[in-house]
């Protein structure tokens, strides 16, 4: 048995007083008040730290130098490690949208990876279903319709995915999340040039969640008539049923603008996701979006990784653990809502059971913090992490 002893757990978003915890096999099996250490393997003496639970980041394409889309287990290996020495002790692999032999290498190596760093869990596919009017960095010869045709690949692979990120302008895009909902893949709404009515359709049809809002997200807008209509950045701000994923690097969303959106969602309802690259972690070296794919090269400036030709985002090099950070010092947050947002939100969203919170029974993966939020150790399975 592993023994954490004096430690301030956040639980449920709430950071509790002095408490031991026992954890055998992986999980935890005791949440106490002075538990002997003499039935104890293994004691760490936190002294009266914060104990988190691991970040979970659901949106993020690589790091460490590697994509998921490159297909191998060194690139998983490395991407993995990236996570877990940053605080994110569970995190999807997400595709950038490419050719569909492409995409379908890259889960079938995520599929046949066991991670001994950080887990995984299923993948994200970002693309091809997203709006040829919103594509960001994302490459526009490989969009593609959601309709019956073009997605029976998708059900052949549900196993092993997660979630979709849909655009609700896409034709068959109604359809599309009513048999994702069906098969139990999360639909997040973004990459669009959609309307309310639209929007509104997918979400009763059981999409809960907006990807990096404010990033690829419509704005209130009029089509052919005089009629303005609500756009996904003003439907997602409002609808209570949505999630926000957040890039709160201060670059895709500047922290006035967050808080901005923690004043409309609360706490509750903001995921932070790092949308991380190759690139996050490095410091040296030529990247490209996807691995090649796309064949946009980026660089880091000013702390966030840009395609130089276009000058436009790619995605960030921020990990969760330094969004949180970031969120409790400058925007004074309460530290337990940064927590919250950084993993138990995710869960929620996606029905996950064992992670995510400190509960018996639940998978020991902690992050110890300091009173400021930064990211002091982790560990995986009730194991220190060596960084």
């Amino acid at each position: 048995m592993i023994l954490f002893k004096n430690v301030r757990p956040i639980i449920n978003g709430k950071l509790e007083k002095n408490y031991d915890i026992a954890v055998e096999n992986g999980k935890i099996t005791n949440i106490a008040i002075n538990i002997d250490e003499k039935t104890a393997d293994k004691v760490y003496n936190l002294n009266g730290s914060i104990l988190a639970s691991g970040y979970i980041d659901i949106h993020t394409h690589g790091g460490g130098g590697h994509d998921m889309m490159e297909g191998s287990k060194t690139a998983l290996d490395e991407i993995s490690k990236y996570h877990l020495i940053t605080g994110s002790t569970t995190y999807i692999p997400t595709t950038l949208t490419a050719d569909i032999p492409t995409t379908l290498t890259a889960l079938e190596n995520v599929r046949n990876y066991n991670s001994p760093y950080a887990r995984i869990y299923g993948t994200h596919l970002e693309g091809p279903f997203i709006s040829l009017k919103a594509p960001g960095a994302h490459p526009p010869a490989y969009i593609l319709e959601p309709n019956k045709e073009n997605t029976k690949w998708v059900w052949e692979n549900k196993d092993i995915i997660t979630r979709i990120t849909v655009a609700p302008d896409q034709k068959s895009s109604d359809w599309f999340t009513t048999e994702c909902t069906k098969n139990n893949i999360q639909i997040s709404l973004g990459h669009d040039a959609s309307i309310d009515d639209e929007i509104n359709a997918l979400t009763d049809n059981g999409a809960s969640s907006v990807t990096h809002m404010y990033n690829c997200t419509s704005r209130c807008s009029r089509r052919t008539t005089p009629h303005k209509h609500l756009g996904l950045t003003e439907v997602g701000l409002t609808d209570n049923r949505l999630y926000n994923e957040v890039i709160a690097d201060n670059r895709h969303v500047p922290n006035p603008l967050f808080k901005m959106i923690y004043k409309l969602k609360g706490a509750d309802k903001i995921c932070l996701v790092s949308d991380s690259l190759a690139i996050a972690g490095n410091h040296g070296g030529e990247f490209y979006l996807g691995s090649g794919i796309s064949k946009q090269r980026i660089v880091i400036e000013e702390d966030v990784a840009i395609i130089k030709e276009l000058n436009t985002y790619a995605g960030s090099v921020t990990p969760i653990s330094k969004m949180v950070a970031n969120l409790c010092q400058n925007l004074n947050i309460p530290l337990e809502e940064c927590v919250k947002m950084g993993s138990l939100n995710q869960v929620k969203l996606l029905n996950i059971a064992d992670r995510g919170d400190i509960k018996v029974g639940m998978l020991a993966d902690f992050n110890t913090l300091d009173e400021q939020g930064n990211l002091i150790d982790t560990y995986l399975g009730g194991v220190k992490v060596d960084k």
